[in-house]
Formats: structure tokens, sequence, C-alpha cells
């Protein structure tokens, strides 16, 4: 079985917010940890989410892991985005078809409480702090 991550953005007018989830998704590629790892978009940015998940099937995964590149759950992350993926609302795993073969996604949790973005926080107030 050949796996994938689908890093999945809002997206959004302003092209510096579409640059940084796809940076994003380059930068968790090349950990090399994952197997192939792209950025896809709910609205606004190409590829949408479908596109994206055909990109991968296209490629040889059979799992995709995707993981919302969002701070916290919300209605996109509870029930657009699963729906989008085919899983329904709510739902973080499950086998869908996609273009013709059926493959296992399981939907990861956005970022939230994480205790790595107080320091990310916490260097940005540093940053302004400095003379």
């Amino acid at each position: 079985m050949t796996s994938g991550v689908l890093v999945v953005g809002h997206g959004s007018k302003l092209e510096h917010n579409r640059d940084l989830v796809v940076a994003l998704a380059r930068q968790l590629n090349a950990q090399g940890e994952f197997g192939l790892v792209e950025a896809a978009f709910m609205q606004l940015n190409a590829p949408d989410i479908p596109t994206g998940m055909e990109r991968m099937v296209d490629r040889g995964v059979d799992i995709i892991y995707v993981v919302p590149c969002f701070l916290a759950a919300g209605v996109h992350t509870t029930e657009d985005i699963p729906e989008e993926l085919g899983l329904g609302k709510g739902r973080t795993k499950g086998r869908v078809r996609v273009k013709g073969r059926m493959v296992e996604v399981r939907y990861c949790l956005p970022m939230g409480e994480d205790p790595r973005l107080v320091d990310i926080l916490a260097d940005r107030v540093r940053a302004e702090m400095r003379p």
C-alpha cells in the first residue's frame, strides 16, 4: 500500500496565503516520511480537494492522509472538508472512490491546542521586542 498526504488549505484571493500552504506541503514532502505530499484547497485556489485526491491516485497512492492546514476545528474542518473527501460530515476515515479506484482516506485533526504553537507566538513577540 502506498500512502500520501494531502495538505488542505482554505484558499484565498491573497496569493501569499496559497503560497504558504504549498510551501508547507513541500516542506513536509522534503522530510520524506509520508510518501507523496501535495496541497489542495477548499475554495478559490487550485487544485481543489477532489483534484488533489485524483492527482494522488494517478501517482499510485491508495491511502490518503488528509491534514487540514487550519488552526482550530470549525465547520470547515468538521463538515465541509469531510464532505469534499467523500466521507460525510464528522467522519474521519473511510473508503471512497476516486477515479474508479477505492482508496482509504484518513482525516487528521487541525493544529488545535498544541503547545508548540505557543513557542511560535512567543518567538513573534520576542522578535518585536528587539531594539
